[in-house]
C-alpha cells in the first residue's frame, strides 16, 4: 500500500508539475505587477500554483486523497480538475452576471441624463 503511494507520480512528471507552479506562481505575480490582473482573482491563481506545488513536492497528498475516496489516481485528478474549472466558470459568470447588470443600469442613467441635458438646452435656447 505504502509502495503505490510512493510511485504514484513519477519523478519528471513531479519536476514538470513543480516547474509550471512557480511559473504560474511568477506568471501571475507580473502581471498584477503590470496591472492586468486585479489582486482578488491573483488570489486564485496563486492557490493553484501553491496546491500544484504542493503536489509536487508532496506527490503522497494527492494519492492519499485518491485512495480515500477509492478512485484510481488519473480518475482523482481528473474529477478534482474538472470540479476546480466548473468552480472558476461559476465565479465567473457570477461576475458577468453582476458586469453586465452595472453596465444596463449605467447605460440607462447616461440616457436619462443626457434627456435632462437635452432639456435643458432647448429651455435655455428659449428664452
Amino acid at each position: 500500500m505504502n509502495e503505490t503511494i510512493e510511485v504514484a507520480i513519477q519523478a519528471p512528471h513531479r519536476i514538470a508539475i513543480t516547474i509550471l507552479s512557480v511559473v504560474l506562481f511568477a506568471l501571475v505575480i507580473e502581471l498584477v505587477r503590470r496591472e492586468f490582473l486585479k489582486e482578488r482573482y491573483a488570489l486564485l491563481w496563486l492557490a493553484t500554483a501553491g496546491i500544484g506545488l504542493v503536489i509536487g513536492i508532496f506527490p503522497s497528498v494527492i494519492a492519499r486523497f485518491a485512495e480515500a475516496v477509492h478512485f484510481q489516481l488519473i480518475t482523482t485528478l481528473f474529477v478534482v480538475s474538472f470540479l476546480y474549472v466548473l468552480g472558476i466558470v461559476l465565479g465567473f459568470t457570477v461576475i458577468i452576471s453582476k458586469l453586465a447588470e452595472r453596465n444596463r443600469r449605467l447605460a440607462q442613467d447616461v440616457a436619462l441624463l443626457a434627456h435632462r441635458v437635452q432639456r435643458i438646452e432647448e429651455n435655455r435656447g428659449g428664452i
